[in-house]
């Protein structure tokens, strides 16, 4: 029985990496559960077994890779003192890894799952009050300017992402030269002049 279990665990966990894999490639409404299936040489079985449709398997991997890069940021921040440059960096190094590999129908598909898009909008709330404590410890370290209104800010941020989608702006540029020029936008244009130096020397590294 136990080595049924952890059989079925590890099927699980090859299941929803090979899925998200296939989803960040070519889009999730061109991956057909049989596809993920054959690519992993078993049967339709106990893949709708495991996942009987392809939102719960969405979601499954959202909340999967959520939790990766938290782990991952966790173990950052414990590494050492932290400034607000710092955290930016690291932001931006796992931002554009991440998308250095995916579709751009990938973020247009996620639209059309209603249980995934609910996730996101939760945790878009909790990533809200995390990011004003942080730009407000910008303000306190000198990196950023303690006259921009920050929710402002971040609601350009979020228009400016949903407009990009909208035109299609990707075909015309890669996801990541996007994400860096928007990012550059944004974050320099908050930035005091202290904040503006380091912020030019951090992309010069990149």
């Amino acid at each position: 029985m136990a080595k049924v279990t952890a059989y079925r665990q590890e099927l699980k966990g090859r299941i929803l990496k090979e899925s998200i894999k296939e989803f960040k490639k070519n889009g999730i409404k061109q991956v057909k559960m049989d596809d993920i299936a054959n690519n992993l040489s078993i049967s339709k079985r106990p893949l709708y077994e495991i996942y009987p449709n392809k939102e719960v398997l969405l979601l499954e991997g959202l909340r999967a890779e959520h939790e990766a890069m938290d782990l991952e940021f966790m173990r950052f921040m414990t590494t050492g003192s932290r400034s607000v440059i710092d955290v930016l960096v690291q932001f931006f190094k796992m931002q554009m890894r991440s998308l250095a590999t995916v579709s751009p129908l990938y973020f247009s598909d996620i639209h059309k799952f209603p249980n995934a898009l609910s996730f996101l909008a939760e945790l878009h709330e909790e990533n809200q009050s995390k990011s004003k404590e942080f730009l407000q410890k910008g303000v306190e370290e000198g990196f950023f300017r303690d006259d921009v209104n920050f929710d402002i800010v971040s609601r350009m941020g979020q228009a400016t992402m949903l407009h990009v989608m909208q035109i299609q702006l990707y075909k015309q540029y890669s996801l990541q030269h996007i994400f860096r020029n928007v990012f550059l936008l944004l974050i320099r244009g908050i930035c005091t002049p202290k904040g503006v130096k380091v912020v030019d020397q951090m992309l010069e590294e990149l």
